[in-house]
């Protein structure tokens, strides 16, 4: 339905692009992301278009988790938008699919949740495991963990030096990081294949790398996955995300 709007003219995107090109438009089940002119004509035409398709699919937007994030708009006017669209005025960088997204490149400080969630991974029980076990658990689970992030972004060496020390610390310490001891091998040993006398544990920093080329195949060969699945259910409220930029001209100028 948006871009049968857009189709019409009734909106336009913030930026010139072909006419053939969709609406920019993000959506994975309930998380969507409109990029939108920062104008409140456009904006309210985007609300009389969700509250249509509140009335006939019974799928509602939650607005009070919607949110309005503006670029290049002042304080006033985005405050005037987000009261006038019934939403939250947010920041840069956002959460969205449990990802880091901004104007820039992610900060060490934007991995935060990632470092939490292997800190957590760390058990107490993992002191009653052998060395195998701890390299099976360094294998299966810390070193998995980074993957949904290295699909997507190039994570900052800091990043991967503190997983690196913590998967080190696992191996030959278990959960307990003040245990006294050296390591039995140093860690570019143990990222050797087992082939080659390592012990297999992934090199992030080459997994990363090899999915971000992944990715680019993907895209070099307009290769789409699948972004959006059917909702069934009526009682599945969305989330809003709108990404207001004001239009330029092209000599440099803002268009009011």
């Amino acid at each position: 339905m948006i871009n049968d709007e857009y189709a019409q003219g009734h909106l336009v995107p913030p930026f010139p692009q072909s006419a053939e090109d969709p609406f920019p438009i993000i959506q994975y089940a309930d998380d969507t992301i409109l990029v939108m002119q920062g104008c409140d004509t456009q904006l309210l035409h985007l609300k009389e278009i969700l509250h249509r398709i509140a009335i006939s699919t019974g799928l509602v937007v939650n607005y009070h988790k919607s949110c309005l994030l503006p670029i290049n708009l002042s304080q006033e006017k985005a405050a005037q938008l987000a009261s006038a669209f019934g939403c939250l005025i947010g920041t840069f960088p956002f959460t969205y699919l449990g990802l880091p997204m901004g104007l820039t490149k992610p900060q060490v400080k934007d991995y935060a949740p990632l470092i939490c969630r292997i800190e957590r991974r760390l058990s107490a029980s993992s002191q009653f495991l052998s060395y195998a076990g701890h390299l099976q658990l360094v294998n299966s689970v810390l070193s998995s963990l980074p993957t949904y992030y290295m699909c997507s972004l190039k994570i900052p060496a800091a990043v991967i030096e503190i997983i690196d020390k913590h998967r080190n610390n696992c191996l030959w310490r278990g959960s307990d990081f003040r245990k006294n001891g050296y390591n039995l091998a140093a860690w570019n040993l143990v990222q050797r294949p087992k082939g080659k006398g390592g012990l297999g544990v992934i090199n992030l920093s080459l997994q990363n790398e090899t999915l971000l080329i992944k990715q680019l195949d993907k895209f070099y060969k307009k290769k789409r996955t699948c972004n959006g699945s059917n909702l069934s259910s009526k009682d599945i409220t969305g989330r809003l995300s709108l990404i207001l930029q004001e239009k330029k001209a092209p000599s440099g100028g803002r268009i009011s």
